[in-house]
């Protein structure tokens, strides 16, 4: 499942870790992701990005923290959730199908934060 990389500490991988599993059980998603953090940006992706054909997600690490890092995760889970339901994916901001990821995404992060202490200061 996971693919985390140097770019982030041993104790920071665990969190985003627990956070994927946490929030794919949120979700209720027939598969869990292979998350892959990357140093920079790659290929026009904006902070993060979902790959429907394998069903992976990229996220940008570099200079952020742990829980902003989460949040591009959840957003990118929501759009594996909404790709499993048989939703089309239109990422052009503003729409439902960007909104929904975005509002999900904060609700993961605060339901996740609020149970976890120490969350926000990794």
């Amino acid at each position: 499942m996971k693919s985390f990389n140097r770019f982030i500490a041993e104790a920071n991988e665990q969190t985003i870790q627990n956070f994927v599993d946490f929030a794919a059980q949120e979700l209720g998603l027939a598969n869990t992701p292979n998350v892959r953090l990357v140093q920079v940006r790659e290929n026009g992706m904006t902070t993060a990005s979902y790959c429907p054909e394998d069903k992976s997600i990229r996220v940008v690490s570099g200079n952020r923290a742990t829980f902003d890092i989460c949040r591009s995760i959840a957003h990118e889970l929501v759009h594996q959730m909404q790709d499993e339901c048989g939703d089309e994916l239109d990422g052009d901001t503003g729409s439902p199908c960007e909104d929904e990821a975005n509002a999900l995404a904060g609700r993961l992060i605060r339901l996740y934060g609020g149970s976890n202490e120490g969350f926000y200061e990794e």
